[in-house]
């Protein structure tokens, strides 16, 4: 839903080539603590918990900076959208397409938990479980309207309990997920598009691999996952049909990839041999 919404913005705005990149914009970044009004009952109990189980969880501001540099690698490695260091330009026509991300973090929850064993000749031996929890959300503010375009929220978590373990291991150990999810729900967003312009190997009634009109020019490389959609017009709009699944096997040059038919040989083997347009999109 979103991906078309962004289409449809861009399309009636101007005239754009297909899979072309915008920018955002880092904006504000900033921490709401949630404990900033916790009453002193409230602490209180927060300490008297710890003392009788073992576990304590306080904030760590100390850890923004981290997730701050999470965020701006998932902003950079999306697929259409890259990282700008310029000043966006509000109302600027010359904009279109392009966002500016504010980052409020939410939670920044770390947490320990400590326990005892005895070995077998009674000596007592302590370890301490750490996790550390975030929670981030991105407004991105189209830089044309100055109107929110969407809101997303991502959370993550890590652990750390080796005999090194830290507080800062533990959430060093969830950056990795962070940033993931932030680049997938951007390609998801604005993902790329190509077609399928060749079959190549078949295996009995199926379609094995198959040529697509997308290269290194578009920043396709290995590995990328796409869905193949049949194309119709029906009452003057476009519909699709998703048939299959393909992945970029080899790129081999500037706008072909060899891919790997993942699902739907038999139907893609069917269009291609038909002629029937077929669309691929990332997924």
């Amino acid at each position: 839903m979103l991906a078309a919404l962004i289409s449809c913005a861009i399309s009636a705005s101007a005239q754009v080539e297909r899979n072309q990149v915008y920018s955002i914009y880092l904006g504000e970044v900033r921490y709401s603590n949630p404990t900033e009004n916790m009453s002193s009952t409230n602490a209180l109990g927060q300490i008297m918990r710890a003392a009788a189980t073992g576990k304590a969880t306080v904030q760590a501001p100390e850890f923004q900076e981290m997730v701050k540099t999470a965020v701006v690698r998932g902003l950079s490695n999306s697929y259409r959208y890259r990282l700008s260091e310029r000043q966006a330009q509000f109302g600027d026509e010359s904009e279109t397409g392009n966002f500016v991300a504010d980052v409020n973090i939410t939670n920044l929850a770390a947490s320990s938990e400590t326990s005892s064993v005895k070995d077998k000749n009674g000596r007592t031996h302590i370890s301490i479980k750490y996790k550390g929890d975030v929670d981030v959300s991105i407004t991105l503010i189209d830089v044309v309207s100055g109107d929110v375009f969407a809101t997303p929220a991502f959370s993550t978590s890590g652990t750390s309990s080796s005999i090194n373990a830290s507080q800062e291991e533990a959430f060093r150990s969830g950056m990795g997920v962070l940033v993931n999810r932030i680049s997938t729900w951007l390609n998801r967003t604005l993902p790329l598009q190509a077609n399928i312009i060749e079959g190549n190997a078949v295996k009995k009634d199926k379609q094995k691999t198959v040529y697509i009109d997308l290269g290194n020019r578009e920043g396709a490389y290995p590995g990328i996952h796409f869905g193949v959609y049949t194309v119709k017009m029906v009452a003057g709009r476009e519909a699709r049909q998703q048939i299959g699944k393909l992945k970029i096997e080899s790129v081999q040059g500037e706008d072909i990839s060899l891919c790997k038919v993942q699902s739907g040989g038999k139907d893609i083997k069917k269009a291609i041999e038909a002629g029937e347009q077929l669309l691929v999109i990332s997924q």
